[in-house]
């Protein structure tokens, strides 16, 4: 009861805040077209492609994202440990992406944000939902309320009008994943246009022909309106980026560019950090953000399939503290152990929670899987020693898999304390 009591406070003091933000900053997103991207999986590298791809083709563009910001004139890594920033902050970088000439805006949208009401007079004209699945159980109350709070974007676009831009009238549209089992849920709560992608060839954008290697993505995709094959290759890794690319070429061609130019684009885009990135050789080194069971199977999938070659994978993992989605610390530890060789389960972000303990609840999924501890599964409780361990025991022809932190640049302890980490970094001073 008391904690429903301070989270009802926590959101009116959101409403407070951002509204407030909304009018001092002048209102910016009246006149720039916003572009809104949530989901379980795929927000970050959709916005960030999206924010590549559109400038390459010409925009000035500023972005909230939980890896990147921009103003429309620097781009610059997200100085919080927040997807979206509460206490007005987008709309504060808006007015600041507006004053710099962007027409465009993309926000990284969370579902925590959105039960916040950080979401609050952001007058959307594109709104996108990459996929569902369980994610944020604990703090949501159950996945039906998780579900719910995404739809807020929705509900919030479904009162969104034409804007009026640069001699244009922007007419609000949205996206979902045909190939997802919610997006029908998603549809029911808006009237607007709502366009779909996906392998399903129900959709507005039909994938096919996917094929991904060590050199990067290659897939064709046909208009389901005129069903001329367009043909994308591109240096981003892993067959799952698939999606998130059809949502960028959708958006770029509802602001009038052709498929044609937007495919030329995406062949110049760059690694998104800290989603599979290939940072070493001899052995082959990955690191990705994968936090779910269901997005380990992607990255796990992706290395197995293109990347292994010969050799053995070593997977490093963990899980968050905090109390935040146990559920998924033996599953993620199950799958860790059927898709690799070998398993090594370290620390991650305890916060106030025994870090051991954590340890164990993983392990246990992994031990669920067949793995024998100290023969092909390993407990090691600093992140830095599992890395160490990995590189001990990779030959190399091998493959070791780091997932859970990505880009992050700190652990986080007992009573919020932050220890300074970054995944990337450790492997390639351990290397030299």
């Amino acid at each position: 009861m008391f904690q429903k009591l301070i989270k009802k406070i926590k959101g009116i003091y959101h409403i407070v805040i951002t509204y407030f933000a909304y009018i001092i900053t002048g209102r910016p997103g009246e006149s720039m077209i916003v572009i809104g991207v949530t989901g379980t999986k795929g927000k970050t590298s959709t916005v960030y492609t999206m924010y590549q791809t559109l400038t390459t083709l010409g925009l000035k563009v500023g972005l909230s994202s939980s890896v990147y910001c921009s103003d429309g004139k620097t781009l610059y890594k997200n100085p919080l440990r927040n997807s979206m920033p509460g206490k007005g902050r987008i709309h504060q970088l808006m007015r600041d992406s507006k004053q710099h000439g962007a027409t465009v805006f993309i926000v990284e949208v969370t579902s925590e944000g959105l039960a916040q009401n950080r979401h609050r007079g952001i007058h959307f004209d594109s709104v996108i939902i990459t996929n569902l699945y369980p994610e944020h159980l604990e703090s949501h109350g159950g996945f039906e309320n998780y579900k719910k709070a995404k739809g807020l974007l929705f509900q919030s676009f479904e009162r969104s009008q034409d804007k009026f831009i640069q001699g244009k009238i922007i007419q609000p549209i949205a996206w979902v994943n045909q190939d997802d089992s919610h997006q029908e849920y998603y549809r029911g709560l808006t009237h607007k246009t709502v366009q779909s992608i996906g392998k399903s060839t129900d959709s507005t954008l039909i994938m096919e022909n996917i094929h991904s290697s060590t050199s990067g993505l290659a897939f064709t995709y046909r208009d389901r309106n005129d069903n001329t094959i367009y043909q994308v290759t591109t240096p981003i890794l892993g067959k799952f980026m698939g999606y998130n690319l059809l949502f960028v070429i959708g958006v770029a061609h509802w602001l009038g560019f052709e498929y044609d130019n937007i495919n030329q684009a995406l062949n110049q885009l760059v690694d998104i950090p800290g989603r599979m990135n290939h940072i070493a050789t001899n052995p082959h080194v990955f690191v990705d953000y994968a936090h779910i069971p269901e997005a380990l199977v992607q990255v796990y999938g992706t290395i197995n399939n293109d990347f292994k070659g010969s050799g053995k994978t070593i997977a490093i993992l963990g899980s968050c503290g905090g109390g935040r989605d146990t559920w998924k610390r033996s599953p993620m530890g199950k799958v860790a152990g059927s898709m690799n060789d070998y398993v090594i389960v370290t620390d991650e972000d305890p916060y106030d929670e025994d870090p051991q303990a954590i340890i164990d609840q993983v392990f246990a999924g992994v031990l669920e899987s067949g793995k024998i501890e100290n023969k092909n599964a390993w407990k090691v409780l600093s992140r830095r020693d599992a890395i160490i361990k990995a590189l001990d025991i990779a030959s190399p022809e091998d493959t070791i898999i780091i997932t859970g932190k990505g880009s992050e640049t700190s652990i986080i302890r007992a009573h919020g304390q932050k220890e300074q980490w970054s995944d990337t970094e450790t492997v390639l001073e351990l290397i030299k």
